[in-house]
């Protein structure tokens, strides 16, 4: 029986796979703008990679990176085990937040 939460979206940081808001994105791409902050440091102050950064402030590598991925997708596969183990966390994970109150369908 598939669980209740498996047709609700997650919002915002709720979706683990996210690591910044889209305010903070905003605000990285103002401190890059000055000049006065290097990738890695906005990397360490906001907790995400270097590569995460240098994605939002440079468009053409976000563009790059999306064609590679595009070109060598079957490399970025998971086995039949691993998106199995996966997918039972995650709908786990949605049913717990719908449980405690933080996941809401809209009706």
């Amino acid at each position: 029986m598939p669980y209740i939460s498996e047709s609700i979206r997650l919002q915002g940081l709720q979706d683990r796979r996210r690591k910044l808001t889209d305010e903070q994105k905003e605000e990285i791409r103002e401190m890059y703008a000055t000049g006065n902050w290097s990738l890695s440091k906005l990397g360490a102050a906001f907790g995400v990679s270097k590569k995460t950064v240098l994605l939002l402030v440079n468009p053409d590598s976000a563009e790059k990176a999306k064609e590679y991925r595009k070109e060598n997708w079957k490399e970025f596969q998971p086995t039949k085990e691993q998106r199995t183990k996966t997918t039972r966390e995650h709908r786990r994970y949605k049913q717990s937040l719908y449980l405690s109150g933080q996941l809401v369908r809209e009706e």
